[in-house]
Order: C-alpha cells, then sequence, then structure tokens
C-alpha cells in the first residue's frame, strides 16, 4: 500500500518552461534536431513542433500518469519516438523498469541520445516495431510522430523493419502498456488478447484509415472482455464528420485515445 501511496500523491513538477519558450518552439523549422534544457539535462528532438506537442501532452497535461501498487513496475511503450514518454515514466517512476520500442532509423537515435544524456539505467531499448510475431516489415514514416508498418505514404520507398511479438512480453505483470503505433494497434492487441489480463493500465491511440476496416468496437469489446473500463478522448476528428473530408498523415481520418483501467 505504501507504493501505491507514494505514486499516488506524487506531486506534479513544477513547469521548466516559461510560455514564452514554448511558443518560441512552434516557431522554428520543421524538422531540425535541436535540444532543450529540461529537468537539469539536454533533452534532444528531431523536430520542435513535435516536440512542443508531445512535452504539452504528455509532460505538462500528464496523460500517461497512473497508480500502482507495485515496487518495481513494468512499463513497456511501444512507439516511444523521441522519448519524451520515457522521460515522464523514468521520472515519475523511478523505480520502474521501462522497455521502450522505436523502429525508425533517426528517430531512434535521438531516442538513444535522450537516455543517455539522462543516465536512465532503468530503460531498456529496442530499435523494433511491435508486431503479432518476429518477422520483417515495410515501414513508411512522416518523420515526425506517425511511423507506421500499417499505413502507406504516396511516393516514398519504406524502409525494412525487425518486428518483435507483444504477447510474448506481457507474460508478467504489465503496470502500464502503452501502444502508439500508428494503425498497428488492432493486430497487435488481437494476437496479445490472452495475455491483457496480466496488464493493469493500457493506453492506445486507435488510428482509422480511409478505405480501410474500422476497429475500435473490436478493440473496446476486447477490453471489456478482459475487466477492464474505458475512458475515450479525442486526438484527431474532423469539425464537420459528414461533409469533411480532411485527414492527417495522408489518409488517416480520426484517431482517438483509449485509456483502459482495472475499475
Amino acid at each position: 500500500m505504501g507504493i501505491f501511496t507514494r505514486y499516488k500523491n506524487r506531486k506534479k513538477p513544477p513547469r521548466k518552461f516559461s510560455e514564452e519558450q514554448l511558443e518560441e518552439l512552434k516557431t522554428q523549422p520543421r524538422w531540425i534536431r535541436g535540444s532543450i534544457g529540461y529537468a537539469d539535462h539536454d533533452f534532444h528532438y528531431h523536430d520542435a513542433q513535435c516536440f512542443y506537442d508531445s512535452y504539452k501532452e504528455i509532460l505538462d497535461d500528464e496523460i500517461y500518469r497512473f497508480n500502482t501498487t507495485h515496487a518495481n513496475p513494468l512499463i513497456i511503450d511501444c512507439g516511444a519516438n523521441m522519448g519524451v514518454s520515457v522521460l515522464f515514466f523514468a521520472k515519475e517512476y523511478p523505480t520502474a523498469r521501462i522497455i521502450a520500442f522505436e523502429p525508425e532509423e533517426e528517430i531512434f537515435e535521438v531516442l538513444e541520445k535522450n537516455v543517455e544524456s539522462y543516465h536512465f539505467a532503468n530503460v531498456t531499448l529496442e530499435k523494433k516495431a511491435v508486431w503479432n510475431s518476429e518477422t520483417t516489415l515495410e515501414f513508411f514514416t512522416d518523420h515526425g510522430m506517425g511511423g507506421s508498418v500499417e499505413n502507406t505514404f504516396k511516393r516514398q520507398k519504406p524502409a525494412i523493419v525487425q518486428t518483435v511479438r507483444l504477447a510474448d512480453y506481457l507474460q508478467e505483470p504489465v503496470a502500464l502498456l502503452k501502444l502508439d503505433i500508428e494503425g498497428a494497434e488492432y493486430t497487435v492487441l488481437k494476437d496479445s488478447e490472452p495475455f491483457l489480463k496480466n496488464v493493469e493500465n493500457i493506453f492506445v491511440e486507435y488510428h482509422s484509415f480511409e478505405e480501410k476496416e474500422q476497429h475500435l468496437d473490436d478493440i473496446l469489446d476486447m477490453f471489456k472482455k478482459s475487466g477492464f473500463r474505458y475512458h475515450l478522448r479525442q486526438s484527431f476528428s474532423r469539425k464537420k464528420p459528414f461533409i469533411d473530408d480532411n485527414n492527417i498523415c495522408e489518409n488517416m481520418d480520426m484517431a482517438i485515445n483509449v485509456f483502459a483501467y482495472r475499475p
């Protein structure tokens, strides 16, 4: 109970940046690497706008905060990108074991640099994508936050990435499973469904693509059958869905954040 209390009552850290500093990030050229001081170390990014968006959501709003009774909670971060989520987990849950997956070569280099910058000894990095088997897959990317083995981008030659079977990592208690894998979530969760009983909390960003079957209902049904309650929060949606046809990442027409937790 003591561990639960400590994590539950942990105070939100003071803001590290002024609004002026944050707004300045939004004015920087896109796709240029840089760094910014955070928590007495340099945090490196591959794109200032991506860092700004991630900072606001993860470090400021703290959407991944959770409670746990485990002394050494296991956190599995699928789609770690540059590592803002890893920074949050490592700082807020210092006794946790963290396994972070990021398959994109250039972004993985930034992620690795950040783990080295903060000297996180409790973080294991895997330059692989999670999937329903160990194999190699084509990987497309917008070079920002949208790398995917499911979605394709026009006029882009895909990279080839190695995959791991996520279900193999769910054979023991998991305090938090984070899935931000740009369309591969249904395939991965369907294969992992028998082992979701071992997971306390799940975050998944569900992605819907034009001309592809939607699976949000299937994912929610899996969570319900596995004993979770869930909360839905908009990530991207059209303002006038009956008539709008705007997309992001070329053909993504909706993205919904799903928070599943044990009642």
